[in-house]
């Protein structure tokens, strides 16, 4: 055995641990995104990113549905609402509180993402102030507009994104096919 200080650094790169006998790697739970026909049985985690059920409703019947499942535990759930030929909407997605902020809203949007393109160019979201970094981080860098008082005029009751009272809501778009130069 040779001391590491006469080892060279093609020496130490082919090294590979040695483990004791009967030793286990801990194995990544399996993910994975299904299409959720059943989609009332989920309201109340919609109601979680858009507080009004009747808001929900208005979109839910035309859009398709899909779950990032770890297991058979539903863990994020997304809202897909196509609006043209060449155009989708997400209009709601949402993880649970146990499993947030670990990255499983952006693997259920890059799969959608990867899959939507096949038949559509683009995708939108209209999103709050605060939730606009996370959006712009995961290719949604286009703006398209902003709807002055939107959450006033279509919400009973005050909407709050953490500390801050929502007004406006801010459209970004995505486009799902590369551009061909």
């Amino acid at each position: 055995m040779y001391c590491s200080e006469h080892m060279s650094n093609d020496d130490r790169k082919n090294l590979k641990p040695i483990f004791p006998k009967g030793y286990e790697f801990p194995k990544e739970p399996r993910l994975q995104v299904k299409k959720i026909e059943n989609k009332e049985d989920y309201m109340d985690m919609f109601l979680e990113a858009d507080p009004s059920e009747n808001m929900i409703r208005r979109y839910l019947s035309d859009s398709d549905v899909y779950a990032l499942k770890m297991e058979d535990k539903i863990i994020c759930i997304a809202v897909i609402l196509p609006i043209s030929k060449k155009v989708l909407e997400l209009k709601n997605i949402i993880t649970k509180e146990k499993y947030r902020n670990k990255g499983y809203a952006k693997i259920l949007l890059k799969s959608l993402c990867g899959n939507y393109k096949q038949k559509y160019n683009k995708m939108l979201v209209g999103t709050t102030e605060n939730n606009i970094p996370f959006y712009v981080k995961q290719g949604f860098d286009k703006y398209e507009k902003t709807i002055k008082n939107y959450f006033i005029d279509n919400y009973d009751k005050e909407i709050w994104d953490g500390k801050l009272k929502c007004t406006d809501i801010y459209y970004y778009s995505k486009n799902l096919v590369e551009s061909k130069k």
